[in-house]
């Protein structure tokens, strides 16, 4: 009998080495700014609106979704990010912020819009 199992490599990529953690680290707080706005914007709108007498018109759907989007797309980035070559990770980063900053801006006219309809 022949043993035919052979031990890891050694050299087999990690999943979140030194730099990748820096990576996300640094992204992290990229998306904590939009989700810091997002957050300020789900405390002031609502009292907002309620002063101008429109306090039926609060988009709650899109504060909560302003507040979800961040944390989603970081999350969804990093978890696809996992064993993937330092570059990769920085794409998908890139790409989930473009994303977020393309949410918060819809987001944002589509409350306008709420608005004034």
């Amino acid at each position: 009998m022949t043993d035919d199992v052979t031990a890891p490599a050694s050299d087999a990529p990690r999943g979140w080495p030194v730099a990748a953690i820096v990576l996300a680290v640094v992204f992290g707080l990229l998306y904590a700014w939009f989700l810091y706005q997002a957050i300020g914007n789900l405390i002031n709108v609502p009292p907002a609106y309620d002063e101008y007498e429109l306090g039926d018109r609060i988009p709650w759907a899109i504060l909560i979704g302003g507040v979800v989007a961040p944390v989603m797309l970081f999350a969804g980035a990093a978890w696809v990010g996992v064993r993937r070559t330092l570059t990769d990770r920085v794409l998908l980063f890139a790409a989930g912020l473009a994303a977020t900053a393309a949410i918060s801006f819809s987001l944002l006219e589509i409350s306008r819009y709420l608005v004034f309809v």
